[in-house]
């Protein structure tokens, strides 16, 4: 049991020194944009599916309603899925805005704390 507190500690000490550079910052939040805009046309094909194709009775028809509820259902549909993955995008892009926003500041600071003098 040691063995897996001590790991537990290295792994929460490395996470809290986790850091980006600034530039890559900003090329991540430009990514998670696209990935944003791919799963917004997700979303749209996934509607689709929520209209209910009348393929024939029996097994066929069977299909079609799993289908529409797949594509819009109300619990575990591909919409309600693929539109939460986006709120969770949307919230990690604007974690990386106030960290670059921070970032900046703090550069600012530091940069208005420096005195050149004799040079």
């Amino acid at each position: 049991m040691p063995e897996v507190e001590t790991r537990d500690r290295v792994t929460a000490g490395a996470a809290a020194a986790f850091s980006v550079a600034p530039e890559l910052a900003g090329d991540a939040f430009t990514r998670l944009s696209e990935l944003q805009d791919v799963v917004g046309e997700m979303v749209r094909h996934a509607k689709v599916l929520g209209r209910q194709v009348p393929l024939g009775g029996g097994y066929a028809d069977e299909v079609g309603r799993f289908m529409a509820e797949y594509g819009i259902g109300q619990r575990g549909s591909a919409v309600e899925s693929l539109i939460a993955f986006g709120r969770e995008l949307e919230d990690l892009k604007s974690r990386i805005a106030e960290a670059m926003e921070q970032y900046s500041d703090a550069d600012g600071k530091a940069a208005d704390d420096v005195e050149c003098t004799g040079g």
